[in-house]
């Protein structure tokens, strides 16, 4: 019996230091008709690599990079991950929803 205990923690050990591995963000998954505009972007970008999610270009340019930093912020601050600039997105980044 006292092996099976053994064999159920070393089990629960391994799955708790997997939960707590530094996971890969799924790759973002692009919507043909997004396209928010350079500036909203531009100022997603800054906020980001402020926080230290985006080490980009900040050129306004919606691409791979700047998906992969907001969906990694999204996990980090418990939002529903997309790779979409949303009201969320805007708000716990502190931007202006003007644009």
């Amino acid at each position: 019996m006292s092996e099976i205990s053994r064999l159920v923690l070393l089990i629960g050990v391994a799955v708790s230091l997997g939960a707590c591995s530094d996971e890969q963000v799924p790759p973002p998954v692009f919507h043909a008709n997004y396209s928010p505009s350079p500036a909203l972007v531009r100022k997603v970008q800054i906020a980001l690599r402020n926080r230290g999610y985006y080490a980009g270009l900040l050129d306004g340019f919606f691409g791979q990079d700047t998906a992969i930093g907001v969906q990694r912020f999204q996990v980090d601050h418990y939002q529903r991950v997309s790779p979409l600039i949303d009201r969320s997105l805007r708000v716990s980044l502190g931007i202006a929803s003007d644009l």
